[in-house]
């Protein structure tokens, strides 16, 4: 009986080290365990769930932690969840957020070449815009801003800005004339807003809802995909498709942390990214078609005609010139001949 119970207490022991020794957090893969979690990005966002850029990060985050065996967590924190524009912003840049999507404009505090995708006009398509942001052009802008601390993984569909406003209908800059328009905070918007008139005022982008209900300002200007989420829509009364920019949004990740990782961890966040991409371009023509239907429930929209729109073109030429040295000659011109070449083909 002594040596059945000793058998029992020593079996006993053995099934609670082996038990010990399994962790839950681990299981079979290729190169022997994956560790689940063991890496997390937080992504920090100021869009709503329902936004493309929210949408388009849900895909990554499936991606990710599908190819990742959940090894890696992607944790997304959408409207403003853990701060505005500039905190999600510098989060990134000083690494204690891992990952953001942002506009361009702010990065030119870093580069002036970034001030090239604010010229007004500068696209004919969507298509230029995307050949145009897989050229050696684009790409040399981009990785200068990688010793800033941003590694830009993609580059999503923000879509072509419009204005709307609350006093009439707008079919030429004279029609904007003294009205105050939220614009970004950004020298090359500034100054053909100007010339067309209107009285530009940069607000953080989580403030124009309230900017337009108080009647702070009079108008605002985002993609019809920007105006329908933030539903701007229900403070506005006239929308017009001034189409006066494209809006080219990266996916940026702090460069140090990106680094740090190793190589098939990185592979699968650039091969995670590039799918979102995809993802987000299809998406974006499927929201806008929704946008503008959802938009014009509640809202007139003016479509301009041909000859309309050339007076915006034509008036907002200047900046061109404004701006050739502050962004660079030679960059200029080289992107304006690319985007030539583009278009001929």
């Amino acid at each position: 009986m002594k040596t059945k119970r000793i058998l029992a207490l020593v079996l006993a022991v053995m099934l609670l080290f082996v038990g010990c020794s399994s962790p839950s957090n681990t299981e079979s893969g290729d190169d022997g365990t994956v560790t689940q979690g063991e890496f997390t990005i937080k992504v920090g966002l100021v869009t709503p769930e329902q936004d493309i850029a929210t949408q388009s990060m849900r895909h990554f985050e499936e991606e990710v932690e599908k190819l990742s065996e959940g090894r890696i967590e992607v944790e997304l924190f959408p409207g403003g969840a853990i701060g505005g524009s500039a905190d999600i912003f510098n989060g990134v840049q000083d690494g204690t957020i891992e990952m953001c999507v942002n506009i361009y404009p702010p990065f030119a505090q870093f580069t002036d070449a970034f001030l090239l995708y604010n010229l007004p006009y500068l696209f004919s398509s969507k298509d230029v815009v995307f050949e145009f942001l897989d050229s050696d052009i684009a790409h040399d802008i981009a990785t200068s801003i990688e010793s800033k601390g941003f590694k830009q993984l993609a580059v999503f569909d923000g879509g072509y800005r419009n204005v709307s406003n609350n006093d009439k209908a707008v079919h030429s800059p004279a029609d904007l004339a003294g009205l105050k328009i939220r614009t970004l905070n950004n020298p090359v918007q500034l100054d053909y807003f100007n010339a067309y008139g209107a009285n530009p005022t940069p607000l953080p982008y989580g403030d124009i809802y309230v900017g337009l209900q108080t009647k702070t300002i009079d108008g605002q200007e985002n993609s019809f995909s920007n105006i329908s989420s933030m539903k701007f829509n229900e403070v506005q009364k006239y929308v017009t498709d001034t189409q006066h920019a494209f809006d080219p949004v990266g996916m940026f990740m702090n460069t140090g942390i990106f680094d740090s990782y190793p190589d098939d961890v990185k592979a699968i966040i650039v091969e995670a990214a590039m799918s979102t991409q995809t993802f987000n371009r299809e998406l974006a023509i499927e929201l806008e078609a929704k946008s503008i239907e959802t938009i014009g429930a509640t809202t007139e929209i003016t479509y301009l005609t041909d000859e309309e729109r050339q007076v915006f073109i034509d008036e907002a030429m200047p900046t061109y010139k404004n701006f050739e040295e502050q962004i660079g000659k030679e960059l200029l011109d080289k992107a304006l001949a690319k985007i030539k070449e583009i278009e001929n083909n």
